[in-house]
């Protein structure tokens, strides 16, 4: 019998009640809201703060020292280690202390590797008042990055390894029960963090590739928490909603319990209420009795919300929400427990994209949200706004998520290079109306262990995190895992493991899944009906050939139902750049901008094709070429694909952010500035949008120029009596062509072309251009605003100039080890490598790689 087989329910979702299951007051004091007396119920002592200590040592030194032990002395041997916070993560505790400097400035994360080498010791003491005798208690810990062991008053409660499974230690005889802030000790050891990914992927994030050097993250990244309760505890509520044609909704509340005693009391009897948040709404309540021999399971209750107020994504309607109030109450008549569990009645269906057969497309991508079919505007998050977890906060979190929206996002991507997420962000998420694609766990680019334990703790990480989840309205896909087909190796076992995960996880939720991406290859995928060729691709060519193609060429070539990655990088501002790299190494670009991921042949190649300039003659032209080429790239392939619809279904930019200062792939750089290219996709993520269309970007003077004109419309809502007005406007700002084109009705959910536009083109080679389109509604109203920029120039002489530059580049690279930044600055190898360039190569003024 396997682990998964033999994993009682129960026993999971225990492990759950501290974190989906909210308590009635979260304080320093604990006492209850909900009931008249303050000791019944559920009380919740939060031990999050600044009132935590931390130190590290040798492995295995410190239980020979005693760390663990605690004997309650006012100046025990520890009182002078360092401060510390929880959450929070070592490096930030060690930064603050001042034993490192901060690693994310220069090239100091080189400098902070010895941490790793340490088991890292962390204590926190605290009192609880005599009224909790009696009760039952637990200690909860919500998330520790990533193998732990645990002690309380010197005694051991056990270990536990995962970074995304909560867990938790029944802990009511260990404890003095005593108001003294010094009564009872919690010791927490941290072992030396993992550094071989492939041996906890799915159970930690992948802190390698070309997203992070150097460090792996540890630390106590999610809040810890002392719960009493009576005897009956609510260990997971889960409400499963159904829509109905007449307006209502059936919601069953799932209640999932647990008795420590159950010759305790005899029957209990388990109430739930339905109350909607932010808007007037009867509240709805069911009330049923358990029988005193059902001592753990699950038990259902089931209620009609007449007029169900539904949450929409935020361009469909309104992200209404709920919230449902649950309460234990013995025979005794004893509040036992309570719980606040928030929700949104939707319901999530997949359908097949039309124009593709079985054999091209196997999964249905269109995603319909209460009947309504959505195009998803995306981003891989790219998140949390740092590795370092102590550096977080809800604060940075809403203006992120608020950024996201602003931006015209309806989507986000907590994608397999990633951790899964902290509460605040799902819950913000919720709020705003935004959805959420979720990389079920973080699986990426590996060749999984084939090892039968790996498998199934795992697949048990899998289980906790969607009954984590599954509550959350904008929670509306599962992916297992990310690009797990490339390599040579192991590839029949990945299928066969994310098949598994999927299977896995059926009994906890109904939201579609899907093994990975891309699905486009290998074959392998299509002869088992995971795949096809045009199921989803990751369209990242531009950026790994450095620009081998034109990027009108390359995007007209896509022909997917969806692209859940397309990735273009670009530098940070100019005043982030300072931020994080030393004075002396700004400009030209020193060896910092290397170790922050800055790749600066693409960035050239890139520059030179976009914008028509390599831009390196001062920082701020560069930084700022990069960021023009980016959006460039990025509106170009936005709209391909949304002019496809309903074809295609979905598009996902990588990313939104990146979790470190660098110079890679976000629209809003690591201090939380939106770069030029954000305002690019925000343009080309207008639900409805007039798009301009063209098969090329330069044309000869004297030649005619033509962009074909579309709407697309992902609103439900239709528009009459609407027109086009067009532009063509020289570089001096001088409208050298415009014409106006009527458009007697948009239809709701649609993409038409509408017209084509053309002028005589005029000036010198390298003049640039754009074409302006605005789409004025029935009342003169200007409804949507689009712009490309264009040349005067020889088109097919560019496509050569491209793949020229492409392989000149590419050739350089292939003289040093993947990914070795050490390229761009020959004096770290010896004159002898340093001909290979011809000397210095670092950007001076007029200069280039070339």
């Amino acid at each position: 019998m396997n682990l998964l087989q033999t994993f009682r329910l129960a026993d999971l979702v225990v492990s759950f009640f501290c974190i989906v299951a909210t308590g009635a007051l979260i304080a320093d004091e604990p006492k209850s809201e909900q009931s008249p007396n303050p000791d019944s119920g559920r009380l919740v002592l939060d031990l999050s703060g600044q009132q935590w200590q931390m130190e590290g040592i040798r492995p295995g030194q410190g239980q020979i020292e005693g760390f663990h032990e605690y004997f309650g002395e006012v100046c025990p041997s520890t009182f002078n280690w360092n401060g510390a916070e929880v959450p929070g993560d070592v490096y930030t505790d060690l930064w603050r202390a001042g034993e490192i400097d901060d690693p994310h400035y220069g090239r100091n994360a080189l400098r902070a590797k010895w941490v790793m080498e340490k088991e890292w010791w962390y204590r926190r003491q605290f009192g609880v008042p005599a009224s909790w005798q009696g009760k039952t208690i637990h200690v909860c810990f919500e998330g520790v990055d990533y193998g732990c062991e645990v002690w309380l008053n010197g005694k051991s409660l056990g270990r536990h390894e995962g970074m995304f499974s909560p867990f938790e230690f029944e802990i009511s005889e260990h404890l003095l029960y005593r108001d003294d802030r010094r009564a009872n000790c919690l010791v927490l050891k941290l072992d030396p963090p993992p550094r071989s990914y492939r041996k906890v992927a799915g159970r930690k994030f992948a802190w390698h590739g070309d997203y992070w050097r150097t460090l792996t993250p540890i630390g106590i990244w999610k809040p810890v928490k002392i719960v009493a309760t009576g005897d009956a505890r609510i260990t997971d509520v889960y409400p499963k909603t159904t829509i109905h044609d007449d307006g209502s909704a059936t919601v069953d509340v799932q209640v999932s319990l647990y008795r420590e005693n159950p010759d305790a009391f005899a029957e209990l009897n388990v109430r739930s209420v339905i109350k909607g948040i932010g808007f007037e709404s009867e509240p709805v309540e069911v009330e049923i009795a358990v029988p005193s021999d059902h001592v753990e399971g699950t038990v259902t209750l089931s209620m009609k919300v007449p007029d169900a107020k539904l949450w929409w994504p935020w361009e469909l309607g309104d992200p209404n929400r709920y919230v449902v109030e649950t309460t234990l109450i013995d025979s005794n008549g004893f509040l036992s427990d309570q719980s606040e569990t928030k929700f949104g009645i939707r319901e999530i269906r997949m359908q097949r994209n039309p124009g593709y057969s079985e054999e091209q497309v196997r999964n249905p991508w269109t995603f319909l949200i209460n009947g309504k079919r959505l195009f998803m505007r995306s981003a891989s998050w790219g998140g949390p706004p740092d590795i370092f977890y102590g550096r977080n906060s809800d604060e940075k979190y809403r203006q992120l998520i608020e950024m996201a929206r602003d931006a015209n996002l309806n989507n986000l991507r907590i994608f397999g290079w990633h951790p899964s997420e902290v509460d605040v962000f799902y819950d913000l998420c919720d709020e705003l109306g935004v959805t959420v694609w979720q990389d079920l766990l973080p699986l990426a680019s590996v060749r999984l262990p084939e090892d039968e334990a790996f498998r199934e703790a795992t697949f048990a990480e899998g289980v906790s995190m969607i009954m984590q989840l599954r509550h959350h309205p904008s929670l509306v896909m599962l992916e297992g895992g990310e690009e797990m087909f490339f390599g040579t190796q192991g590839l029949e076992y990945n299928a066969d493991f994310l098949v598994g995960l999927g299977e896995a996880i059926r009994p906890f939720t109904d939201l579609p899944y899907v093994t990975t991406s891309p699905l486009d290859w290998p074959a392998m995928l299509h002869q088992r009906g995971l795949g096809g060729p045009k199921d989803s691709g990751h369209t990242h060519y531009l950026f790994y050939a450095m620009g081998g193609k034109l990027l009108e060429d390359y995007i007209a070539e896509w022909d997917f139902a969806v692209i859940p990655e397309f990735a273009i990088s670009s530098a940070p501002n100019v005043d982030s750049i300072r931020k994080f790299i030393p004075p002396d190494e700004v400009w030209p670009p020193g060896p910092s901008w290397g170790f922050h991921w800055a790749d600066l042949d693409t960035f050239i190649a890139l520059n030179e094709q976009v914008v028509g300039d390599t831009q390196t003659d001062t920082l701020e032209h560069f930084v700022a070429a990069t960021q023009v080429s980016q959006g460039v790239i990025f509106q170009w392939g936005i709209e391909h694909m949304r002019r496809r619809k309903p074809k295609s279904s979905a598009i996902s930019i990588c990313h939104f952010i990146t979790f470190a200062p660098d110079m890679k792939w976000g629209i809003v750089d690591y201090f939380q500035e939106p770069k030029l290219s954000y305002d690019y996709v925000k343009r080309a993520c207008q639900p409805l949008l007039v798009s301009i269309e063209t098969k090329q970007r330069r044309w000869k003077s004297g030649e005619t120029g033509e962009v074909n004109l579309w709407v697309v419309n992902d609103l439900d809502k239709t528009f009459e009596g609407c027109n086009i007005e067009a532009e063509v406007i020289d570089q001096k700002g001088n409208q050298i062509a415009s014409n106006r084109f009527a458009v007697d009705e948009v239809n709701r959910d649609s993409s038409r072309k509408i017209d084509a536009f053309a002028w005589e083109v005029a000036g010198e080679v390298g003049d640039t251009f754009k074409v302006v389109a605005r789409l004025i509604d029935k009342d003169g109203k200007q409804v949507s605003y689009n712009e490309v920029m264009l040349f005067v120039g020889d088109q097919e002489a560019a496509r050569q100039q491209a793949q020229q530059r492409s392989q000149r580049y590419r050739d350089h690279k292939a003289k040093f080890p993947t990914a070795d930044y050490y390229r761009f600055f020959p004096e770290y190898w010896g004159a002898e490598r340093a001909k290979w360039f011809g000397g210095d190569n670092r950007l001076t003024p007029k200069a280039t790689l070339d």
